[in-house]
């Protein structure tokens, strides 16, 4: 739209518009030329519409200029009215006025009292929502009004809606014209104020509880150095009933003069410095004086500028005196130490008691005493002995109170505890004693003359001390009673026990001797019978062996009794071949040659050569693992010696029928290679103990599991040949899943060559 057309509808719009148009109109369609005289008449008549038309233009002019001023009078209005409406807005305020009995409320009073628009409330519906502890202050404002004073009334109302609101109703009797006076005011809804005013409150009798509650005193003060809070204890310590009544104060007028002196120098120090002061201070003199510490720090604000102080000051008295006790202890104890390193250091015990003694009267304040050992005899009833005293003989004296004294032997009794005392009488000097004791058994006295019979708690305690020492020194002594008594009988059984170690060591060397004696003799006529019996057995089986050549022209008798001697004189060459082997192994004098070799294929050898006895004998021999090559550190001929008797072992003791199974695998044992060879028989168990006895010499655990006659060498052999080719042979139980034992199994383990690498 153009800026002349926008003209024209603004015109077309506006109030003024019309009206200067009617007169406009009304001017045009009358002539009142002839008001201003005949000679003005008359030229209008010539001149035509031209001059009737002037006081229309000026009428119109000013027309116009009233109404521009109305115009911005109306808007400047209706600013105001605006800026009135967001104050009230803002400031959660509403007016009112009431005049013939009725309220006139604004909207915004309305919404703030909960009301609909246009609702009709009198003073009496007001006061109805008003919660009962408030309608009588609300009821006295409305009095001092109607009275023609200002009134002001806080008070709460329900909203309608189960909540409450606080609400501030204030206004005044004022004049309007002449219409009479009236009364008008405002009302604010001020329930976030009211709950910020609470909080503050609270937050306030926190921060008084706080402070109050601090078992020392606490302040705070401004620049100036003037109180603005403090607690409890600070405002009683100043003669103040009500800590508010400190603030505004100086030091000065709380503290004599040179304590607020000395307060107001601290203050200074740490606002100059800017940083907190921590001092201890004693204030007074004599007894009465009392010691106090005190830290002091400043108060800055966001922009680290000075606004005061902050601190606290608490009686450490306690401490003081704690500390003060705690010196004195210290350097009783360190007395106590060096009486203790005295005694270690072997100094005669009636010196060390004298100065225990000068210790326990120092403690008490008291001027003589006494100290005394208890001791039992063997039927344990107490005996006493004096140990260390001054000038007066207790004992004698006061023998009445020590009777009293030995009878709380045996019941509870605390180390230090007074068990008999008595003040100056007719019997004596007042003395008191204490007890020193070890479990319930008293083990000594500390006797102290006393002329009332009494010691206060101080002192008491300080005299633990002494008891604890006499009775750590008084234990010493026992132990050391006990240890040089012990020490004498561990001497006495120290030589027994040698003249005993020496005639069993002598026994022992004899027995060894005639030991070795005995096998030496063993081994040397094992040795020379076998090399008597090697020779007419050789005859033997020599003469056997011709006389069979000529078996086809024997009778079948005569043949069968040769055969006979040969087989038993190979049986009897072979025991005396194992005899021989064992003396050798026993005596160290075989020795192995050994090289690398298949064990596989020194094991297919022996089943080979065996396998024939195993037919003869109807059995199953099977060899499993000899496929592939087993190397082996070993004694080829000792070696197949060993699995020669392992397998013949197996094939006798397996019964016909049976199977043996031979295995060669190579193996580690304890992290070294090697090969191992198994060989698992069915010739049921061995009975108990038989697997440890099968390689002890002589033993013939095999005859119970149908063995022929055997003296039990040749396992036995075996295992000491194992032995010296570092390896092992070992026995173990074949079994079923159901836990039968069927037979056994002997294993074999030899090292393999330490530059050959054997699979795993």
């Amino acid at each position: 739209m153009n800026p002349v057309s926008r003209l024209g509808r603004h015109f077309a719009l506006h109030w003024l518009a019309w009206l200067l148009s009617a007169i406009g109109l009304a001017l045009l369609t009358a002539d009142f030329s002839g008001l201003l005289g005949e000679v003005l008449h008359e030229r209008v008549s010539r001149s035509g519409i031209a001059l009737q038309l002037v006081p229309v233009l000026l009428l119109g002019v000013v027309l116009c200029a009233v109404g521009i001023a109305l115009d911005r009078a109306r808007l400047e209005l209706e600013r105001a009215q605006a800026e009135l409406e967001r104050a009230q807005l803002l400031g959660r305020t509403g007016t009112w006025a009431h005049a013939d009995g009725r309220f006139l409320w604004s909207p915004r009073a309305l919404a703030i009292l909960g009301l609909p628009a246009e609702a009709a409330v009198d003073f009496e519906a007001l006061l109805a929502r008003v919660v009962p502890e408030d309608r009588a202050r609300l009821e006295r404002a409305w009095r001092t009004a109607n009275a023609g004073a200002r009134h002001r009334a806080e008070f709460s109302m329900n909203d309608g809606e189960g909540g409450q609101r606080r609400l501030l109703f204030e206004g005044r009797l004022e004049q309007i014209g002449d219409s009479g006076p009236r009364l008008a005011g405002i009302v604010q809804d001020t329930s976030e104020q009211f709950r910020m005013e609470g909080a503050l409150r609270r937050a306030s009798r926190y921060q008084r509880a706080l402070l109050d509650n601090f078992p020392f005193m606490v302040w705070l003060k401004d620049r100036n150095l003037r109180f603005l809070a403090v607690n409890r204890p600070l405002a009683q310590a100043g003669g103040l009933s009500d800590p508010d009544e400190a603030c505004g104060l100086g030091d000065e007028d709380l503290w004599p003069s040179a304590e607020a002196a000395a307060y107001r120098a601290e203050d200074l120090d740490v606002l100059a410095s800017r940083s907190p002061l921590y001092s201890e201070k004693r204030v007074g003199d004599g007894e009465q004086a009392q010691w106090y510490e005190s830290w002091t720090a400043p108060v800055l604000d966001d922009n680290g500028e000075l606004l005061g102080t902050v601190g606290y000051a608490r009686d450490i008295g306690g401490r003081k005196r704690a500390e003060a006790a705690l010196a004195r202890s210290r350097d009783r104890f360190a007395e106590v130490g060096r009486l203790q390193a005295r005694f270690i250091a072997g100094e005669p015990e009636d010196s060390l008691y004298a100065s225990l003694l000068d210790l326990a009267c120092e403690l008490s304040g008291c001027a003589d005493g006494f100290l005394a050992e208890v001791a039992h005899d063997a039927a344990g009833v107490a005996q006493i002995s004096l140990l260390a005293c001054r000038d007066i003989d207790w004992l004698g004296e006061r023998a009445d109170l020590i009777d009293i004294a030995l009878r709380a032997d045996g019941a509870p009794c605390a180390p230090g505890q007074v068990i008999a005392a008595a003040g100056d009488g007719p019997d004596g000097r007042g003395l008191l004693c204490l007890a020193v004791t070890r479990g319930t058994r008293l083990t000594g006295l500390i006797g102290l003359g006393v002329p009332d019979g009494r010691l206060g708690e101080i002192a008491l305690a300080d005299l633990q001390v002494a008891v604890s020492s006499f009775g750590l020194i008084l234990e010493a002594g026992l132990r050391e009673r006990a240890r040089q008594r012990t020490e004498a009988d561990l001497v006495r059984h120290r030589d027994r026990l040698a003249q005993m170690v020496e005639l069993q060591l002598s026994d022992t060397l004899t027995a060894k001797q005639s030991a070795e004696r005995a096998h030496s003799a063993r081994s040397e006529f094992l040795a020379r019978v076998s090399h008597e019996l090697r020779t007419p057995i050789h005859a033997i089986l020599g003469f056997s062996r011709l006389a069979l050549r000529d078996a086809d022209r024997m009778p079948d008798g005569t043949r069968h009794r040769l055969d006979a001697i040969r087989q038993n004189g190979e049986r009897l060459l072979a025991r005396v071949d194992d005899l021989l082997d064992l003396s050798q192994l026993q005596s160290g004098a075989l020795t192995l040659n050994r090289t690398c070799c298949d064990i596989a294929e020194i094991v297919s050898d022996v089943v080979s050569d065996l396998r024939g006895a195993a037919v003869e004998r109807r059995l199953s021999l099977r060899l499993e693992g000899a496929g592939h090559a087993v190397p082996g550190d070993a004694d080829r001929v000792r070696l197949m010696q060993v699995l020669t008797r392992m397998l013949s072992h197996a094939l006798r003791a397996t019964p016909e029928g049976g199977e043996v199974v031979v295995t060669v695998v190579a193996d580690h044992s304890d992290g070294c290679h090697g090969a191992r060879v198994s060989i698992a028989d069915q010739g049921g168990a061995l009975g108990e103990g038989g697997l440890e006895r099968l390689f002890d010499p002589f033993e013939q655990v095999g005859s119970s599991r149908g063995h022929g006659p055997d003296v039990g060498l040749g396992l036995a052999v075996c295992r000491e040949i194992m032995t010296l080719h570092q390896g092992w042979i070992r026995a173990a139980e074949v079994g079923l899943p159901d836990g039968r034992v069927i037979g056994t199994r002997l294993d074999l383990w030899l090292p393999a060559p330490v530059d050959v690498a054997v699979p795993a």
